[in-house]
């Protein structure tokens, strides 16, 4: 029983924590959602004029997965999208290492110089994984703890 109660613990802080990251980053990105159309610009994947409605879908996802993972009830489906998020992340960095892109990033609401694919992979994965540990625990069922009473029918 104490187990299941610091495991709780654990995946509330982790959810509330994540949940709060999502709304810090969405907030700073929407102070400067100019410099995060731009580098969507620059990753040269999308049309130019996708610019500015990916950089708004991406910043509305971004406070959807927050406000989502801040309330038990929809925690499951923020996880989801939120794992899809991050992972689509993984997927940019990804493909830009391999096509050799020096590029600066807005990703957590700043301009900044990306020094090293392999920390920013491995920092986005780190942040995927997270999301998964969020959508199991919000799947799976918790135990729940009463005596079990045995009907026997032998008598019948």
């Amino acid at each position: 029983m104490l187990r299941e109660k610091i495991v709780r613990t654990c995946m509330f802080l982790l959810r509330v924590g994540m949940g709060g990251f999502f709304l810090f980053v969405a907030g700073r990105k929407l102070l400067h959602l100019d410099q995060l159309q731009a580098t969507i610009d620059r990753f040269s994947i999308f049309p130019e004029a996708w610019g500015h409605p990916l950089a708004s879908l991406g910043v509305a996802c971004e406070i959807v997965v927050g406000l989502g993972l801040l309330f038990r009830r929809t925690c499951a489906g923020a996880a989801l999208l939120g794992s899809a998020l991050t992972f689509t992340f993984v997927a940019l960095f990804v493909q830009g290492w391999i096509r050799g892109l020096s590029l600066s990033c807005n990703c957590i609401g700043v301009e900044r110089e990306v020094t090293s694919y392999p920390f920013e992979v491995a920092w986005r994965l780190g942040l995927f994984a997270l999301m998964l540990v969020i959508l199991w625990n919000s799947c799976r069922k918790g135990k729940t703890y009463f005596n079990v009473t045995r009907l026997d029918f032998s008598e019948m």
